[in-house]
């Protein structure tokens, strides 16, 4: 976690993070990662049109396990006018795996263990979660854990002008 801190220090002037902390919507760094359950890949560029709500994760995570059942039932609300896709971080895929059996979660989950990609968000904790908007730009960013009112309040004006 240290390390991870330290990096996002370092590259804190090229992270998403950093941007929308600046004001700027960035766009979207697309990845493609393997989905947790063992079987094909999702890529974040797959869900351009729709509001996407990015979440990284652990299951070790005390927050991550409170606000996992508040993003499956965002999911379930909206259902596929949006797109949720909670990123396992720094985990094994059979522990990611347990969590979403535990939490019950049929949303898009992918699994990032080696990917880099923590740096390129300026991650320093988990959860975070980024809203991007259906142009692909990332327009909100939640450092800590998020409630289904807050990713609710982001995405309904979004989903007005759709």
């Amino acid at each position: 976690m240290i390390g991870l801190f330290a990096k996002s220090l370092i590259d804190n002037q090229t992270s998403v993070a950093s941007q929308i902390s600046d004001g700027r919507h960035p766009t979207a760094p697309n990845f493609t990662l393997p989905n947790i359950s063992g079987h094909g890949t999702t890529s974040l560029r797959s869900f351009r049109g729709k509001v996407v709500v990015l979440n990284f994760w652990a299951s070790w995570c005390v927050s991550c396990k409170t606000e996992a059942p508040a993003l499956q039932e965002i999911a379930s609300k909206y259902g596929d006018k949006i797109a949720v896709l909670g990123v396992d971080s720094l985990d094994a895929t059979s522990d990611a795996r347990a969590f979403a059996r535990r939490y019950h979660l049929h949303y898009h989950l992918v699994h990032a263990q080696g990917s880099g990609i923590y740096y390129r968000w300026g991650l320093t904790a988990y959860p975070e979660t980024f809203i991007i908007n259906p142009r692909g730009q990332v327009v909100h960013h939640f450092a800590g854990p998020v409630t289904g009112e807050t990713v609710e309040q982001q995405i309904a004006p979004m989903l007005a002008n759709a």
